[in-house]
């Protein structure tokens, strides 16, 4: 059964070019549920505690791109995000109403969101590395009044629908590795 499974997995991943099954999947529910129990078994294995993973299908899942921690992987995922927007418009204000990637503006909201938890003291998915990482982009954690505040008064004012900056300014760009008028 376990190596049918891991058949499955297989397959999943030559369709979908990863191992991220998501945790309701309606084609095959019952991998969904397999994926979650190998994540929950791994943890028992690294605590020393009762565990049905072994050292051996630890390597088979490695081979296969199992991917032990997803929240981890969703966060590299969307920081790869933010990089190409900033690449793209010059910053890291994804407008909430962001057609292109409507999951982008979902998740620098909850980034936001989750971040004055973490100031407030109460349970968070922030941490001090994400914060860095987030900062090191660029990320503006406060955004509200942004147009009228001195910061939107040095961009020379912004569109406050969409929170970009106007066309007269320039922005260098490290990834790009040249100047973009925006």
């Amino acid at each position: 059964k376990w190596s049918r499974r891991l058949e499955e997995l297989r397959a999943f991943r030559s369709v979908h070019g990863n191992c991220l099954v998501p945790h309701t999947y309606p084609r095959n529910p019952q991998l969904a549920r397999w994926v979650k129990r190998q994540r929950r078994q791994y943890k028992l294995l690294k605590e020393g505690k009762v565990s049905t993973m072994t050292a051996e299908r630890v390597a088979l899942l490695d081979e296969a791109g199992f991917v032990w921690d997803s929240h981890e992987a969703s966060w590299r995922e969307k920081i790869v995000e933010l990089r190409r927007y900033r690449v793209r418009h010059g910053n890291c204000l994804v407008p909430s109403n962001y057609r292109p990637d409507p999951s982008l503006a979902v998740w620098v909201k909850c980034q936001r969101r989750q971040y004055k938890l973490y100031q407030e003291g109460k349970p968070s998915a922030m941490n001090d590395e994400r914060i860095r990482e987030l900062e090191g982009e660029g990320f503006c954690w406060e955004v509200r009044g942004l147009a009228s505040s001195a910061v939107g008064s040095a961009l020379g004012g912004t569109n406050e629908s969409t929170m970009t900056p106007p066309p007269h300014l320039l922005v260098a760009s490290t990834e790009i590795d040249k100047v973009v008028r925006i």
